[in-house]
């Protein structure tokens, strides 16, 4: 390699971080990240933030002494929203020494982040609280509701809403053909008239003629005999 092209690639590797140095936050050995960006983070404590808008749950662990006993405080989650400008970020968080320096943390979370030129970065911050059991909370699923109610540290694009799908309508009421019903048949009033009495003995006549041809022997005679009594 000649002296030339050694120099272009010294040159290349001092340059190339620089070109893609990413933004970095650096938290206290005393916090616990729950989220980042809306999704569970398991990472390390230096994290490797995007460039622009980010968000990221914590919770505060730290021992302290209570009339001369140890005390651990875990503080309620706190989100924590700002700005990354391609730069390094510090996280300070304060000093709890007793039991009212936790409470006032858990119910007005205090901290400062500055830059790498220790300049103080704008934030917004803010306590996520759940009543009841705090063991096994879905964190991304609280964020998700959390960013949707629109808080002070909300985040909208880290909680997308579900696009529900509407089945178009063929036509309306409106314009659809109108329908031609069949008109329903007219009965005829046509009066009944009553059968005299010599029609109506001569059907009967009829209806016995019938029957008694269709009699046998036995029964023509009880016939007659029932008529001659």
């Amino acid at each position: 390699m000649n002296s030339k092209s050694l120099f272009f690639s010294l040159l290349l590797l001092t340059l190339t971080p620089l070109a893609y140095a990413a933004s970095v936050l650096e938290l206290p050995t005393s916090v616990e990240v729950k989220v980042l960006n809306g999704q569970v983070y398991s990472g390390d404590r230096d994290i490797k933030l995007t460039e622009g808008e980010n968000q990221i749950v914590f919770n505060y662990v730290v021992n302290y002494r209570d009339n001369g006993m140890q005390t651990q405080f875990n503080s309620n989650a706190v989100v924590l929203t700002f700005n990354a400008q391609n730069d390094q970020y510090e996280l300070t968080l304060p000093t709890i020494r007793n039991k009212n320096a936790a409470n006032k943390f858990n119910k007005t979370p205090s901290m400062t982040l500055t830059n790498k030129q220790g300049s103080t970065v704008a934030f917004q911050s803010e306590a996520l609280i759940k009543a009841g059991l705090q063991i096994g909370r879905d964190y991304p699923e609280e964020m998700i509701a959390y960013n949707q109610a629109g808080h002070i540290a909300s985040v909208p694009r880290f909680a997308p809403v579900a696009q529900v799908a509407v089945a178009p309508i063929a036509a309306t009421a409106a314009s659809a053909p109108p329908i031609n019903h069949p008109a329903e048949p007219v009965t005829p009033n046509l009066a009944v008239k009553p059968k005299t009495i010599a029609e109506d003995q001569a059907e009967i006549g009829e209806m016995l003629d019938y029957w008694y041809n269709k009699a046998n022997d036995d029964t023509k005679a009880k016939f007659k005999a029932k008529i001659n009594q």
